[in-house]
């Protein structure tokens, strides 16, 4: 995907994003080929693999958040939460992730983004540092299997507040996984497909009120 596709489609998830935005998500880009590669995080090097299987995959996520705080989890190089806190500066996202390496990058990209509400955790989900019942969101994009990444959500979330993660091709069985274990889960899917590859989906999971 070139530089050019990647802002045009970048521009249908989130048609208010203006031009500092588009650059910040360029120089993000810029930041995991230079920085996070050589720290082991991330694995593709050519800028248009890097924008469509990391940042645009990331981006479809977008549409899907609400007002309230969003917490990451297994951050790494901040994917899919720095995308999401370039696209939405107004919410406050927590960058959970346990590894100092990560950590370091986290916090880089922080200061050249001029990502003011990022919070970035060095601790494990299941960590008191991690506030029970705060979240409106929580995502994850390879972190766990959708059943123990909902194990790991679900106390973290308000009650009305969901789990988003992006899914390949066995996100379908993992759905159905979750479903059986959970026939009381409202679980929903939404397809998408990046230029390069197959159908992919985002996963969302509602935490229902208590009754």
């Amino acid at each position: 995907m070139s530089p050019e596709r990647f802002l045009r489609e970048i521009k249908k998830l989130a048609p208010e994003a203006g031009e500092e935005t588009l650059q910040k998500l360029l120089l993000f880009g810029r930041l995991l080929r230079e920085t996070a590669h050589p720290l082991g995080l991330i694995g593709e090097t050519r800028e248009t693999d890097l924008l469509e299987k990391h940042l645009m995959d990331s981006a479809f996520l977008r549409p899907h958040l609400r007002q309230g705080p969003v917490a990451d989890l297994g951050s790494g190089a901040g994917l899919p939460g720095l995308v999401l806190a370039i696209l939405s500066p107004e919410l406050e996202i927590w960058l959970v992730e346990p590894r100092r390496k990560a950590i370091s990058f986290l916090e880089y990209a922080r200061v050249s983004l001029g990502l003011e509400r990022v919070r970035i955790v060095r601790a494990r989900a299941e960590a008191p540092e991690v506030p029970r019942g705060y979240f409106e969101t929580v995502t994850a994009r390879a972190l766990a299997d959708l059943e123990s990444l909902w194990r790991l959500a679900e106390p973290l979330l308000r009650p009305g507040g969901f789990l988003l993660a992006p899914k390949g091709p066995r996100g379908r069985t993992e759905v159905e996984n979750l479903k059986n274990h959970h026939p009381d889960l409202v679980v929903e899917t939404f397809p998408y497909r990046l230029s390069g590859g197959g159908l992919r989906m985002v996963v969302r999971v509602l935490k229902g009120s208590p009754s």
